[in-house]
């Protein structure tokens, strides 16, 4: 026999208000998708303005809590609203209003059925918890785990019992089961009468904050694992980057390409650096979420013992959790925090040395521009000064003219046209040409004077 008497399911959803860098509008969007959980019906008589209400702990309704509606009367529950710091909680319960008759596990199946319609099929972005319980019948034997075992199926057709059963233990002479399937989470309580119940309720504030904390260290944990995967390929595109910036200064690739490229890497390490802080944060999180489970397990054992201290509560193996985050999730983080931070002054190297000789390079290249500046400007003013010599288009005794001959003679070597006793462009046609003439000059005497000035004014090494 699997049969209980008032079977009720009780489901703990959490949701993100906000996170690390949220806009206002995002955190809307956050406050919005919780608001959807809840029925119409009951908004008129949520507190308005949460967010002037400080504390961890906030409950949102005015009368704390608010009956359900059903559409059929074998069904009822309440819907239980908490602000939780960053974080929404939300406590659904839906009952099989019998408290006479037993009714077999597989009710459970309909009981979430009943939940999903009036949640709309939403479910939590943090996590969520399955609370399964129910009284056994007088004269029905107490085999509680062939009683869970067949209440888990109805909840959760063709899961692994054995695979997904975490531990169990004893919680005020109830025997209690934990179970976990992928983000999913379930408690199942088979409780020995309708008085031991009865009793529970007074628990259902530490059980919000209890799961609670887990859900926000197991969300803490696969964002971690999604930063990790993000680093990683942040790591890959910046490497990649300063071997193509590397590439390029090898084939003479323009400099405003090689900056474009710098740049494009330097934005992708603000990002690493970025995700690499929101890394450490995650595991800042599991750690004050960690204190606080622990804390709230042993509120729940103290409790437990004051409320009925000659019934026993035993409930160990919901300590293997705290053993979990502190021998993988915690232990895992850190290991990456700390790869990751020596990858970060890598990548830093790396590309503060990259700058550095893209800067040399672009400052060699401004320095020749500016020099090449600077003899045209030399050229021309000596090409003006000597187009404007007096008597340079006579051709006796004009000294200057004389030299630019013999100079014409050594350098250029252009033949004289015919009937032509002098070079052409000494030809007396335009002082454009003597202009010519002379900045061509004067830039081969400024880069003669430049060559031995560097080799001779250079210091010795």
């Amino acid at each position: 026999m699997t049969d209980l008497i008032y079977p009720t399911i009780d489901l703990f959803l959490y949701d993100l208000k906000y996170s690390l860098g949220d806009t206002p509008e995002e955190i809307q969007q956050n406050q919005q998708s919780y608001y959807n959980k809840i029925p119409e019906y009951i908004h008129p008589l949520l507190l308005e303005n949460e967010q002037d209400f400080p504390g961890e702990y906030v409950h949102l309704l005015k009368d704390v809590y608010a009956l359900t509606k059903h559409h059929h009367e074998q069904y009822e529950g309440y819907f239980y609203p908490v602000l939780l710091g960053d974080s929404y909680g939300l406590l659904v319960e839906c009952a099989f209003k019998n408290k006479t008759n037993a009714q077999p596990a597989k009710c459970f199946a309909d009981i979430k059925a009943e939940i999903e319609r009036i949640l709309n099929s939403q479910t939590a972005t943090i996590g969520q918890t399955w609370m399964l319980s129910g009284w056994l019948p007088p004269a029905q034997p107490k085999n509680s785990e062939e009683i869970a075992q067949a209440c888990y199926q109805a909840l959760m057709p063709g899961l692994d019992w054995e695979g997904d059963l975490q531990g169990q233990g004893h919680f005020l002479g109830a025997n209690i089961f934990e179970l976990t399937q992928n983000n999913q989470h379930f408690i199942i309580i088979i409780y020995p009468d309708e008085a031991t119940l009865n009793e529970s309720g007074k628990f259902y504030s530490d059980w919000i904050r209890l799961f609670y904390y887990r859900h926000k260290i197991v969300w803490a944990y696969s964002q971690s694992r999604l930063l990790k995967h993000s680093l990683q390929t942040y790591f890959t595109k910046i490497r990649v980057g300063s071997d193509a910036i590397e590439q390029a200064r090898n084939k003479g690739s323009e400099l405003n390409t090689l900056y474009e490229t710098l740049v494009d890497v330097q934005n992708t390490l603000n990002e690493y650096t970025r995700e690499l802080t929101i890394l450490d944060f995650q595991g800042g999180t599991i750690d004050i979420n960690l204190s606080n489970y622990e804390k709230r397990l042993g509120r729940i054992k103290q409790k437990s013992h004051k409320i009925q201290s000659n019934q026993e509560t035993e409930v160990k193996f919901l300590t293997e959790f705290s053993k979990l985050v502190k021998d993988k999730y915690r232990l895992q983080i850190t290991k990456d925090s700390e790869n990751l931070e020596r990858g970060l002054k890598l990548l830093s190297d790396t590309i503060n040395a990259v700058r550095s000789r893209v800067e040399v390079e672009k400052a060699e290249r401004d320095r020749n521009f500016q020099n090449f500046v600077t003899l045209l400007a030399g050229g021309w003013a000596f090409g003006s000064f000597v187009a404007g010599l007096p008597g340079l288009g006579e051709k006796n005794n004009n000294p200057v003219r004389s030299t630019l001959i013999k100079l014409s003679d050594l350098k250029l070597s252009v033949p004289p046209k015919p009937n032509e006793q002098e070079p052409w462009w000494l030809m007396p046609a335009t002082k454009g040409i003597y202009t010519l003439s002379g900045f061509t000059i004067a830039i081969l005497v400024l880069l003669i004077w430049r060559r031995f000035w560097r080799k001779y004014s250079s210091p010795v090494k």
